[in-house]
């Protein structure tokens, strides 16, 4: 094998060449045993890119033609998506987004509105390729400048590469030349010099043809690139995936290749030869044998049957040049010494390179070797299955008896696959592990989508769907979409500059395990004892393996969640659904694995909890210690030399906990890792386990934030909770577990920016969170409830109710004129009643609404503030038994947080020490933090002052505000009316302002005081003043229907057309067109049909003794009734009687605009 010219450089880069080769198989030919060992070949290849940064043209052409309907919502999340990838991609974007049905046209979007406008778009009309053709030769026209009038423009270089990608699910059916649009495009598309144009096609139904949308993909552009198909049989996201696909792709490869590769091999075949010197002694050489490639020891798996020492590979390299190669191999002999691989592409000699290494060879029993054996036989298999399947076509059909061997092959294949143990192979070292679990999941969506592809031929005749399932097949086999994805997208955080450092100081990262190692056999058995008690507890529960173990790979420990994630996530990170906190550890690579192979059996969304699962259902990749549900994992600090291969990996694990994607990365997604916190810490009756997990976790997320620098954001939501009005919706935090578990992290000089006036602001702080919580929850209880109702419950609440019998609570005798601790002390203790709810729950029936009758000794009694009662203490009751109940947070929950976090910073005083504690026991907390949190996080532990006796019959609104008081209240002196005075405004305030537009007005429009802490009295006055404008309003309003109604009864009573006339309201007046409708039942009023014309004509028309008519009009303004009001009478009256009406109504207005004259003694003519 003769090498390159010396006078020509390579510029071909070989990063990492590997040739394994595993378990051989022996067999007997001719009674001779042969070995024959199967192998991998993985090569990492890096070819020279421009060094100037090229723009990225990429036109997205969208079919919304009706009939794509069905996976319109598919396409539009895809497009939102979209905009998140390109934010992560190092190359400026330039995104042209062109619709096309009957016509095209482009979305003309902003940073603002994109995500409005694609959501608006509706699919319609019928299918016209010509169009988007055309609209795409504008597009690109414009962006090359190219035009017919100046040639020398067609050499314009804007130093911009094009990506095209058409989706679309039908045929050209409209009347428009598509041939002749399409060519006008490939021909405009030639004349752009130096730059790369690729297209990709997409179909979805077997009504896109899979022939026209491969040769588009081929015929545009200077390079081929890509086909997917979808059906709807594929699932409900299948589209998407595969959209999504294509598009990352796009963003994140260069160019294809042909890649030739060839294989010699120097095996210790050797010839001895002796020679004898001059002095009689002799030497011996011996010659290693350079095999004839006719007998050569290493071959390819080729798409042949035979075997070759020549393989033709297509290889994509990512924007940096980068590509990557597995190809099995197959070995038939043992003494290999040296192996000689040539690479060139495109037959280029600047581009060949030719290495030898030395086979790495794998002879033992280890489950690894046994694995890689069956995996890589199987993957090279499958590929020669597919390769004989892509020869078919409409014209060559396969045969019933290949149907029926690619049938069984494929069974068999699968049976394999199923014999490897999962379990098993979490046993393995996780950088193995890893390509084993990559080779299996891929073999197994190679051979379900095959077998699919097999049965559907059983089904029906071979079509050009049959086709585009093979295409379809063969390019996700070529990327390697499932099995490589991992990969890509680590490739893909190259294009973050930030993520990039990070990787390279991820990849040079040197852990220092001496310290561990030397604690381990050391004569400290204090810390020997504590690191051992750390390896038992945080262990992988999939490959057992302790997180010092999985420190040495450069693996992490963490914990498993089960999660949710509605597409807010993307806008709102703390929209993250938490189903559940395991205390199962588990390493990030094993969960990896454990999802990749998860994937195969369940899908996305079964297995990751991705976007749009129901509430009712739970994803599971892998079960937990307590077999509770796994679908996502956090990482823990542990120890210093834990935590560093975790921080440069933190932003990639946030953002794939939060948005599956690793590389849409936002400061706010640090949140979601605080809500998970702030839930955990609000779980009743929290346990060791879980207790120390939460105490881990605290530590962990102090060292997020630190590294990450997020305490300043973390003290400004604080701020706006605390010294902000909390109406003042923009400013709020959107969500309470997230500032609870902020409390947890902070240290007492950090906070001491927000909390200036000590416990008094802590005070404040929890007495806003319960208020939040109350407002959440009224938006829910009143929702579509009327206004009266809503007010007659504020008058409750505000002044009590004479209009219900007094409900009596226990003993209590009914009297109204309480005392503030007996009725503080009713608060306290009323018991809970759990709530069965409905669909069709009324709200106001559970709060025991009685609708008020609001009159004018209402709206003139005094506006002081009455005094608080036992009708009041009721209602208050009974929307905190409610809260309990249907509450987010509830109340129990926010209860458990405030104990929590009180108990912990007790503790926490010490803030430099606490965590250096933790640490030198290697995670695990003290046992004595363990039993204060125990005893301080008890409801036991928070029984109230001196007026109350708690028996815990519930976790209310009283007992939240009256645990407040005892942590922060001493210096307050707060009394048990203050607090239900307190209580009062909160509520009245939630239910005022549950809609954040009324909040808003109420804070920036009318400048109200809104802080129940700061001037409770004032919050009350102010809600009183609205509910009594609201009565008064609705008092005028009835008078004024009580007035109309009167009104309407002397216009039907009339017996004069002048009292007639009187009681017709102008046309602007409100009751105006209720006037008219009473009207129409003219059929029961005197000289009803003649006041009716009379009122739609405006004339009055009256005829004296001698025959002489007079009209005049009864009102300055006519009114004209229109078209739509013809229609009215028509439903009314029907089309004949109506026709009578109007031709009356028509000779009205005739005879008075007819001039009448007559001809005097004179004879001459006078107005009459």
């Amino acid at each position: 094998m003769e090498p390159p010219s010396p006078l020509i450089k390579s510029n071909l880069t070989i990063h990492e060449l590997n040739v394994n080769l595993f378990e051989p198989i022996i067999t007997e030919e001719n009674d001779k045993k042969v070995a024959s060992i199967d192998g991998i070949l993985k090569a990492t290849l890096q070819i020279p890119i421009q060094s100037t940064k090229r723009k990225l043209l990429l036109i997205v052409i969208v079919d919304k033609s009706r009939s794509i309907q069905t996976a319109w919502f598919q396409i539009q999340s895809t497009l939102l998506n979209l905009f998140s990838m390109i934010s992560n991609v190092d190359q400026e974007i330039i995104l042209e987004i062109l619709f096309f049905n009957s016509f095209c046209y482009r979305l003309k979007y902003t940073k603002e509105n994109f995500r409005e406008l694609i959501l608006n778009e509706k699919p319609n009309g019928k299918t016209c390729f010509a169009a988007a053709f055309s609209m795409t030769e504008d597009t690109i026209k414009k962006y090359y400048k190219i035009s017919s009038e100046f040639k020398s423009e067609r050499d314009f270089d804007t130093q911009t590469d094009t990506a095209i990608v058409l989706l679309t699910d039908g045929s050209h059916t409209t009347t428009r030349d598509h041939k002749k649009a399409f060519n006008n495009l490939r021909n405009t598309i030639d004349l752009v010099k130096n730059a790369s144009i690729v297209t990709s096609t997409m179909g979805f139904t077997p009504n896109s043809r899979f022939t026209d949308l491969d040769g588009i993909r081929r015929l545009l552009g200077n390079s081929p690139g890509i086909y997917q198909y979808s059906d709807p049989s594929d699932g409900a996201y299948a589209l998407q995936e595969k959209l999504t696909f294509i598009l990352k792709y796009v963003l994140n490869s260069s160019n294809t290749f042909n890649l030739n590769i060839k294989i010699e091999t120097i095996y210790n075949n050797n010839t001895t030869t002796t020679t004898t010197t001059t002095d009689g002694s002799t030497t011996t050489t011996t010659t290693p044998t350079t095999v004839d490639n006719q007998k050569s020891l290493i071959t390819f798996n080729n798409e042949t049957i035979k075997s070759s020492i020549k393989k033709n590979y297509q290889l994509t390299f990512d924007q940096f040049g980068i590509g990557e190669i597995s190809l099995g191999i197959n070995s038939s002999g043992y003494n290999i010494s040296e192996i000689i691989v040539d690479f060139d592409i495109n037959g280029d000699e600047k581009l060949r390179e030719i290495k030898s290494i030395k086979a790495t060879i794998k002879n033992d029993q280890s489950e690894e070797s046994k694995y890689y054996t069956i995996l890589i036989g199987l993957d090279s298999k499958i590929n020669l299955l597919l390769n004989e399947i892509e020869r078919f076509n409409v014209t060559n059909k396969p045969s019933e008896k290949q149907k029926s061997e690619y049938l069984k092959q494929i069974i068999q294949y699968q049976s394999k696959l199923s014999e490897i143990d999962n379990m098993k192979l979490f046993r393995i070292k996780s950088a193995n592990r890893s390509e084993l679990v990559e080779l299996k999941q891929q073999s197994l969506n190679m051979t379900s989508q095959l077998l699919d592809l097999i049965n559907s031929w059983d089904r029906s005749e071979w079509s050009t769907t049959s086709n585009a399932r093979v295409a379809d097949i063969t390019y996700r086999y070529l990327f390697k979409n499932t099995g490589r994805q991992r990969r890509m997208n680590l490739k893909v955080a190259r294009n973050s500059t930030n993520i990039k450092e990070e990787a390279n100081k991820f990849k040079d990262l040197q852990i220092d395990m001496d310290e561990l190692e030397d604690i381990a056999d050391g004569d400290d058995e204090k810390q020997s004892s504590l690191l051992e008690a750390s390896k038992q507890l945080f262990t992988d529960v999939l490959s057992l393996s302790d997180w010092t173990e999985a420190l040495e790979e450069k693996d992490i420990m963490g914990f498993g969640l089960s999660i949710q994630r509605p597409e807010s996530v993307i806008d709102d990170p703390t929209q993250i659904r938490i189903q559940d906190i395991s205390t199962t550890f588990i390493c990030k690579s094993s969960i990896e694995d454990a999802i990749a192979l998860s994937l195969e059996v369940h899908g996305q969304e079964k297995t990751t909890g991705g976007f749009e699962v129901g509430h009712d259902k739970q994803s599971v990749a892998v079960r937990g210690r307590g077999r509770e549900a796994i679908n996502s994992f956090l990482p823990l600090y542990l120890h210093k030399e834990h935590w560093k291969p975790i921080k440069y990996q933190l932003k990639n694990i946030i953002a794939y906990f939060v948005t599956l994607d690793p590389l849409a990365f936002s400061f706010d997604q640090i949140n979601a890792l605080f809500l998970v916190l702030g839930t955990l810490i609000s779980k009743n009756d929290i346990g060791e386990r879980e207790l120390l997990l939460a105490i881990q976790f605290t530590r962990t997320l102090r060292e997020v934030a630190v590294h990450l620098n997020f305490i300043p954001r973390m003290l400004q939501q604080l701020d706006a909770i605390v010294n902000n009005p909390i109406y003042l919706i923009s400013a709020q935090p959107k969500n309470l577990f997230v500032l609870t578990s902020y409390l947890l992290v902070l240290t007492d000089k950090e906070l001491e920016t927000v909390f200036k006036n000590g416990s008094n602001d802590h005070f404040k702080l929890w007495q806003n969170i319960l208020e939040s919580s109350i407002r959440r929850a009224c938006y829910t209880f009143f929702d579509k409830m009327e206004q009266t109702k809503i007010d007659s419950f504020l008058f409750q609440i505000l002044f009590g109710s004479s209009n219900e019998k007094i409900q009596e609570i226990d003993n209590d005798n009914g009297n109204l004129e309480k005392e503030p601790n007996e009725l503080f002390d009713l608060l306290l203790n009323y018991k809970f009643d759990q709530i069965k709810f409905n669909e069709q729950q009324d709200y106001a029936e559970l709060l025991n609404i009685k609708k008020k009758t609001f009159t004018d000794d209402d709206v003139d009694q005094s506006r002081t503030i009455k005094r608080v009662n036992l009708e009041m203490v009721q209602s208050m009751i009974r929307i905190s038994n409610l809260l309990e109940n249907r509450g987010y947070p509830n109340i129990t929950i926010l209860l458990n947080s405030l104990r929590y976090v009180k108990t912990w910073r007790s503790i926490y005083k010490d803030q430099d020490n606490i965590f250096n504690v933790i640490d030198s026991r290697y995670g695990i907390p003290p046992t004595e933090y363990i039993e204060i949190m125990k005893n301080g996080t008890r409801s036991s532990s928070t029984t109230g002052n001196s007026v109350v006796n708690n028996n815990n019959n519930n976790n209310g609104i009283g007992n939240f505000i009256n645990t407040i008081n005892k942590f922060y209240g001493d210096s307050l002196n707060f009394t048990p009316e203050i607090l239900l005075d307190h209580l009062r405004a909160m509520i009245v305030q939630a239910v005022s302002y549950r809609i954040n537009r009324h909040a808003t007005f109420a804070v920036v429009e009318k400048k109200l005081e809104t802080s129940v802490f700061d001037d409770h009295k004032k919050c009350i006055s102010n809600i009183t003043n609205d509910v009594m404008y609201r009565a008064a309003d609705a008092i005028r309003s009835m008078k004024a229907i009580l007035m109309f109604s009167a009104t309407m009864d002397k216009a039907a009573r009339s017996t004069t057309m002048d009292d007639f006339i009187s009681t017709i309201p102008p046309i602007r007046n409100s009751f105006f067109m209720k006037f008219v409708h009473s009207l129409m039942g003219f059929g029961n009023n005197q000289f009803g049909e003649l006041k009716f014309v009379v009122f739609l004509s405006n004339i009055f028309v009256t005829c004296d003794d001698y025959g002489t008519i007079s009209t005049r009009k009864i009102k300055d303004h006519t009114w004209d009734f229109g078209k739509h009001f013809y229609k009215v009478m028509i439903r009314s009256f029907g089309i004949d009687k109506t026709k009578q009406i109007v031709q009356k109504v028509n000779h009205h207005i005739y005879l008075h605009d007819r001039k009448i004259f007559y001809q005097n003694d004179d004879g001459v003519w006078e107005n009459n």
